[in-house]
């Protein structure tokens, strides 16, 4: 309540007013009011001619409940004007709170309305911009594809000329090319004659050198094989001769006695193996023949390598 009163000072002077006209108007009822004692009236006498009022008197519990009353009145009406402020409060703070929506409102409304002009003011100008970007571009490339026909146009002309004067020395050079090769041929089938010829002789020289060169291959290689016929010879007798020394040929031979022993050796003569192709005679007979080759480990040297490879035949007889 004491907040209600702090938030309506105006509604407080009411009731203290309204508070203090009731209490004026109990305190004359108690002034006019007869002695309970006499039980007469009180008689006011004035210059004028008054209204006697007739006053009765109340007992204490009659005044009390009046008293009661009073105060409920009165506290009725404190309350009624309290509603009534209190309502009146809300319905000035129901349109403070409105009056302040509408301006809120029309505050945003005035700022979307500056928004939406600034962004159709930045929109409008973009677009000029952009209008105006397009138009430079189309232009840059008008220009550019202007300069780009020129240049394709000047380039053409070069190159006609270029090629023209690439025709005209290309002729030049096939001109010229067709008398060289003229001069080469004429040159070459000249120099391809003096070839043959040269040719020609160098052959007919080298015929005849080669078959002097053979001739001479074949002297030689008949003098060499001749002379190694001999080496071999030479070789195999000595061979044999050196056997022959070996052996001890038995006392019972027979004339008829006769063996063929093949020996191998290395190219310094030493003795690798042999072998008794053919022996007819007597059993002392072969025997002393393997024993004479056995207790040789050396024939003489042989003239070369293929006569070692090939070996030796020693044929054995009695003497």
């Amino acid at each position: 309540m004491f907040e209600l009163l702090r938030q309506h000072p105006f509604a407080l002077l009411l009731v203290l007013a309204l508070h203090g006209v009731l209490f004026a108007a109990l305190l004359l009822n108690v002034n006019l009011a007869p002695d309970s004692r006499s039980g007469e009236p009180l008689e006011i006498t004035t210059g004028d001619e008054v209204e006697v009022v007739q006053a009765e008197a109340v007992d204490a519990e009659t005044f009390d409940r009046i008293q009661h009353e009073r105060e409920v009145a009165e506290q009725e009406a404190i309350a009624e004007a309290l509603r009534e402020e209190e309502e009146r409060r809300r319905a000035e703070e129901q349109r403070r709170l409105e009056e302040q929506r509408r301006r809120e409102a029309e505050e945003q409304a005035r700022r979307e309305a500056l928004e939406e002009a600034e962004r159709a003011r930045r929109q409008a100008q973009e677009e000029a911009e952009r209008l105006e970007r397009e138009r430079e571009a189309a232009e840059q490339a008008r220009r550019e594809a202007e300069a780009e026909r020129e240049r394709a146009e000047q380039e053409r002309r070069e190159r006609e000329e270029a090629e023209r004067r690439a025709r005209e020395e290309q002729e030049r050079r096939e001109q010229e090319e067709a008398e060289r090769r003229a001069r080469e041929e004429a040159e070459r089938r000249a120099e391809a004659e003096r070839e043959l010829e040269e040719q020609r002789r160098r052959e007919r020289m080298e015929e005849d050198m080669q078959r002097m060169a053979e001739a001479a291959e074949r002297r030689e290689a008949a003098q060499a094989a001749a002379e190694r016929r001999e080496a071999i010879e030479e070789w195999q007798a000595q061979a044999s001769a050196v056997v022959q020394r070996r052996w001890r040929e038995p006392a019972d031979v027979s004339a008829s006695d006769r063996a063929t022993v093949h020996v191998r050796v290395n190219e310094t003569g030493r003795i690798i193996s042999f072998e008794v192709e053919r022996c007819a005679g007597g059993p002392a007979f072969c025997a002393s023949v393997e024993e004479a080759i056995e207790r040789l480990r050396a024939l003489p040297e042989p003239p070369d390598a293929d006569a070692a490879a090939r070996g030796v035949r020693i044929q054995f007889e009695p003497q």
